[in-house]
């Protein structure tokens, strides 16, 4: 069962599609996960897959399009701030939490392309996220400076902050907001396989949505071309963590490295065998593995775990389990 929510996030009005385990009880507590869409995406597309996915497997799942695209609000449209999508994901657990059915001490998130850069910069900093997934990961700040495939020289992004602060001062002076794309328009102008089967994804029927118009706004190469969704994953990336990638990505590497630089004494690195970057997104085969491996992981983690029945968790039964962390929050309350 999927209900369409908002929420907000600051001035923002954010719009998030809920995705409820079937035979859901409403006066039962779940444990819950955060599903973040690439770049460029809505939740329509492989953010909701993938949340509608795992709720099967009996979590409350939550995909939202980001703040300034799809149906959240936020001017100018498009805007790619990579410290705000960040800030998105805390905002989509703030209401979780908010939840009476959503248990707060199991809450994930997974991250698909640069959702799960931004998935894994946030479970660096919202110390609520206990466990963290990856599909096709991407460093959005490495991928500007080092390249798609990791084999350029950073230097060679400087010329994109200058392109980003001539756009500004154009609009501090009238101009209309300036765009680039974010997928290329034809096969033909694609450099790469991986850019190939982007815009077969976004710009034709196998994915496209109307919320979706594969452009981003050109000021926000500033955030994006110094953004780095990495820094100090050796000393704040500890919770446990799953990261996949397909074996014939050109972005493999991102996965690999953070897997390596993760401080995490519990992470996992698995590689699909065949799939490529987008291939990950919605071919079936592919989703299916890489949904099985999260559902175990999970399970360990969000559920087992945490509940060794694996059946949902009602508040009276939390409070019999932990019962530490009801002192605690009377510690807080008290005067």
């Amino acid at each position: 069962m999927m209900k369409s929510i908002r929420f907000t996030n600051a001035e923002i009005t954010m719009a998030g599609n809920l995705f409820l385990p079937e035979n859901f009880n409403e006066s039962a507590c779940y444990p819950a996960i955060v599903v973040v869409h690439p770049s460029g995406g809505v939740k329509e597309q492989t953010s909701g897959l993938y949340a509608e996915e795992l709720a099967r497997h009996g979590y409350i799942t939550l995909a939202f399009d980001a703040a300034y695209q799809g149906e959240s609000s936020g001017e100018p449209r498009q805007l790619e701030n990579p410290y705000h999508r960040v800030e998105d994901i805390s905002a989509a657990i703030d209401y979780l939490v908010a939840q009476h059915c959503v248990d707060e001490q199991r809450i994930g998130v997974v991250g698909i392309c640069a959702g799960g850069g931004y998935a894994i910069h946030a479970t660096m900093m919202d110390r609520r996220i206990k466990t963290l997934g990856t599909v096709s990961a991407v460093n959005y700040g490495d991928m500007y400076r080092q390249g798609w495939e990791g084999n350029q020289q950073p230097a060679s992004s400087l010329e994109l902050l200058q392109m980003a602060a001539e756009q500004r001062t154009a609009e501090a002076k009238g101009a209309a907001t300036g765009y680039l794309p974010t997928t290329p328009s034809s096969v033909e102008e694609a450099q790469n396989k991986d850019f190939a089967e982007a815009y077969e994804y976004y710009r034709t029927p196998r994915a496209m949505h109307r919320n979706a118009p594969s452009r981003f706004t050109t000021r926000s190469l500033a955030q994006l071309v110094t953004y780095d969704a990495f820094n100090l994953a050796n000393i704040f990336l500890t919770q446990p963590m799953l990261v996949i990638a397909g074996s014939e990505a050109g972005t493999r590497w991102m996965t690999e490295e953070i897997y390596q630089r993760a401080a995490s004494q519990n992470k996992n690195l698995h590689i699909v065998n065949g799939a490529t970057h987008i291939a990950m997104y919605d071919q079936p085969e592919y989703v299916s593995e890489a949904a099985g491996k999260f559902v175990s992981f999970f399970a360990e983690h969000l559920y087992t775990h945490a509940l060794p029945t694996g059946l949902p968790l009602t508040r009276e039964r939390h409070h019999e389990i932990y019962p530490y962390h009801r002192r605690q929050f009377r510690h807080r309350q008290s005067p």
